[in-house]
């Protein structure tokens, strides 16, 4: 039996080929004009195949659920021990012999209908996960805790880490395979230096300083807004749906003001996403100052800030921005200044993870990749397929102690 990902048909080289763009790219870059000149021969297929690029994003996203239900349920009949399942679930999606599988970055895009059926596609998955590793933790072959959530990250990180291998430059360095083999040391063993030891972390405060952002925007009367709200919903906006919708419009709708005074704010499309990745990276390093107050990388500190981060992601009204989100909509000059910062952020943190090892308080493998599985978490947990609801500090608790432990008993 071939697996859904098989290139079987110009159908299948089709969707193969428009996973691959939109990881790279998102749907906003990638038309159909593109696929249809790269894939000679196989027009006559595509235009029959869609219409418009909402179909084509709708069949990719559904394909790439359909792949992984297909991969999980041969690791279930290969392997008997649930971390066998999970790692062989890793290793067999993520192959650099396969296709390409779609981070379901832009849901948000496509009507309710359609909404629904990939989310009832993705909660199966995480059912049928779940109740692996659940029979696993009842033989003491997994480490009890959320089951959910934890199936949850688990397909978060595989279905994202092809969007964060493309945008995570130098893209070309990234061995694909070390990648394989990192996830699973990762999500088997955790970072922890020492796993028989429990560590509390303390919830951050993740209000932003009053000082730092303007009171208001010049929005008259009841229309007056923070610039903190604006780009919080800027933000949530641009996590589900890319670059695709025209953000000012569609922040004023969910605000309910008049798009003007944005355009008055940010001027455009690239000048919100600007703002929005300022604002981000302003969060990271709130959280990652407050987390690692004490000046020490110590395995508490660095739970904090794992938890912070996951915590942020999640609830509607803190929300930074996807690493990766909104790129094409800025000049090659911001392009190139932005992802110095994003350098600059990574290397403080890898100074502090640094730190941690030489400690003992974190684990040496596999450090070099951090920024590459920071990055494709934070897409996951911004995409909304977890929904934190009232319960953001119990999920972000869950998957920093999963980042920590990964499922190995303790």
């Amino acid at each position: 039996m071939r697996p859904p990902s098989a290139e079987t048909s110009p159908r299948d080289r089709t969707l193969d080929h428009a996973a691959q763009r939109f990881n790279a790219q998102g749907v906003e870059l990638s038309t159909l004009a593109e696929f249809a000149e790269q894939l000679s021969g196989v027009r006559p297929a595509l235009c029959g195949l869609t219409e418009e690029r909402k179909d084509l994003l709708f069949q990719v996203y559904q394909r790439s659920f359909q792949v992984l239900a297909w991969h999980l349920r041969g690791a279930t009949r290969r392997q008997e021990h649930p971390l066998k399942v999970v790692q062989s679930l890793v290793a067999t999606v993520l192959n650099p012999a396969r296709p390409e599988i779609a981070g379901p970055s832009e849901i948000y895009l496509l009507s309710a209908a359609r909404g629904v059926k990939l989310r009832s596609l993705h909660d199966a998955l995480v059912e049928e996960l779940a109740a692996v590793l659940a029979a696993g933790a009842r033989a003491g072959q997994v480490r009890d805790c959320d089951f959910p959530v934890a199936a949850q990250a688990i397909l978060g990180l595989i279905l994202w880490t092809p969007v964060a291998s493309h945008r995570m430059p130098p893209a070309k360095l990234f061995n694909r395979r070390r990648v394989i083999e990192a996830l699973q040391d990762l999500l088997t063993y955790g970072r922890a230096g020492d796993r028989s030891v429990g560590v509390e972390a303390p919830r951050l405060d993740l209000a932003p300083p009053a000082s730092r952002f303007a009171a208001s925007v010049g929005f008259p009367g009841p229309q007056g807004l923070s610039r903190e709200r604006v780009l919080v919903n800027a933000s949530y906006l641009l996590n589900r749906c890319g670059g695709w919708l025209a953000p000012l419009e569609e922040v004023s709708k969910r605000l309910g003001c008049d798009s003007r005074p944005l355009r008055d704010l940010a001027g455009d499309k690239a000048g919100l996403v600007r703002a929005c990745q300022a604002r981000t990276i302003d969060v990271f390093y709130r959280i990652q100052e407050e987390a690692f107050a004490s000046g020490r990388a110590t395995a508490a500190a660095a739970l904090a800030f794992t938890q912070a981060l996951a915590e942020a992601y999640l609830r509607e009204d803190v929300q930074p921005l996807r690493p990766f989100v909104g790129l094409e909509a800025l000049s090659p000059d911001d392009l190139r200044a932005l992802r110095i910062r994003w350098r600059v952020l990574w290397g403080n943190l890898r100074g502090r993870q640094v730190d941690a090892v030489a400690n003992h308080q974190l684990r040496e493998r596999y450090y070099d990749l951090a920024p590459l599985i920071w990055t494709a978490l934070c897409g996951w947990l911004a995409s909304g397929l977890l929904d934190g609801g009232g319960r953001a500090d119990d999920h972000s608790r869950e998957v920093a102690q999963l980042m920590r432990l990964g499922l190995a008993p303790v």
